[in-house]
């Protein structure tokens, strides 16, 4: 059997548009959540700062650290606003697509036919914000290519499922 190799080049006019996506937001559910873990962690701060003013006597340590505390808190509240509006996702006939970032963004697409595995998965705040994340791996990685958060349960369900179908249409 003789074998001739090919390689013909690609017209780049006809290429897809990864930027020209319509990308579906995931659930202020996702916000909410990480909003409750900066409000945790800043009450933890705050019960360290009132037993650290009971411990020194250093002039305007506790206001300072206070106030660092403060604008910390409050541009990382920000940031995850400003994030939320900014994380999408979009399902095309042969890839899915994963944007994200505010101060810079990354986009991540990955073709069905690539996709090794793919699960959801929901934590303890996860769960009582009833929210879920879809996890879909590639060959060589050791955690997950794409991790799109805060999708309500049946959704994450839905498209695992669904890219699962395309694996195996692709496999036959």
């Amino acid at each position: 059997m003789e074998y001739t190799f090919t390689n013909a080049p690609v017209d780049l006019e006809t290429l897809p548009d990864y930027q020209q996506l319509t990308y579906t937001s995931v659930s202020k559910k996702r916000l909410y959540k990480v909003w409750a873990v900066l409000a945790i962690f800043f009450v933890l701060i705050a019960v360290g700062l009132y037993f650290l003013r009971e411990a020194t006597d250093v002039p305007m340590l506790i206001p300072g650290l206070t106030t660092g505390a403060l604008v910390v808190f409050t541009l990382l509240f920000l940031y995850q606003f400003m994030l939320q509006k900014k994380i999408g996702y979009a399902l095309r006939e042969h890839d899915i697509a994963y944007k994200r970032g505010f101060l810079f963004e990354k986009i991540t697409v990955i073709p069905f036919n690539r996709i090794q595995h793919i699960s959801t998965s929901a934590g303890a705040l996860d769960k009582i914000f009833k929210i879920a994340n879809l996890n879909i791996f590639t060959a060589g990685g050791a955690g997950s290519d794409i991790n799109i958060p805060g999708l309500p349960p049946e959704l994450a369900a839905r498209l695992k499922d669904k890219v699962a179908n395309h694996l195996t249409e692709a496999d036959e």
